[in-house]
């Protein structure tokens, strides 16, 4: 049992201060996992973007540099797919490129918007999502830049291939 204080003796204290009026006293949150969706989709978004065109703009202008002496000679009639056969394995190395930038970006797009919606990594999954969409443009821009450069280093008297 507690004995009773005397009138004038020491008052208690108590160890803290309450909390304002209207709070809301709830459990600690719980610890933040890691957020890995936004990250695969950056990473897979630079991957799509930067590799696969310059894989493809690397393709593209050896694939003009070897097609230049036929395409000089070719009739104005129609375009003679033959031109290529010289550099088909360029063209094939292009094609994977293109297709291959085309399945990693979609796969990009599609883990960036999950990770927006699930608020996982979501600056990440941001910029992942800007940057594989604007994948496409980069390498169709970079292709045609590169081809125009491999059609332009021929006819200045450069060697094909």
């Amino acid at each position: 049992m507690t004995s009773p204080s005397a009138p004038n003796g020491p008052v208690f204290a108590a160890p803290h201060a309450a909390p304002p009026v209207g709070t809301l006293l709830t459990p600690p949150e719980p610890t933040r996992r890691g957020r890995p969706l936004g990250t695969w989709a950056l990473a897979l978004s630079v991957i799509a973007t930067v590799l696969a065109s310059a894989v493809g703009g690397f393709a593209a202008f050896r694939s003009a540099r070897g097609a230049a002496p036929g395409l000089a000679t070719m009739s104005s009639n129609g375009f003679d797919w033959r031109v290529l056969s010289p550099v088909r394995d360029l063209v094939l190395l292009g094609e994977v490129a293109f297709w291959s930038g085309t399945v990693i970006g979609l796969t990009a797009i599609v883990l960036g918007l999950v990770a927006i919606v699930r608020r996982s990594g979501r600056g990440a999954g941001i910029a992942g999502l800007v940057i594989a969409v604007l994948g496409p443009v980069i390498f169709g821009g970079l292709t045609l830049v590169a081809i125009v450069a491999g059609l332009a280093g021929v006819s200045s008297g450069g060697s094909p291939v």
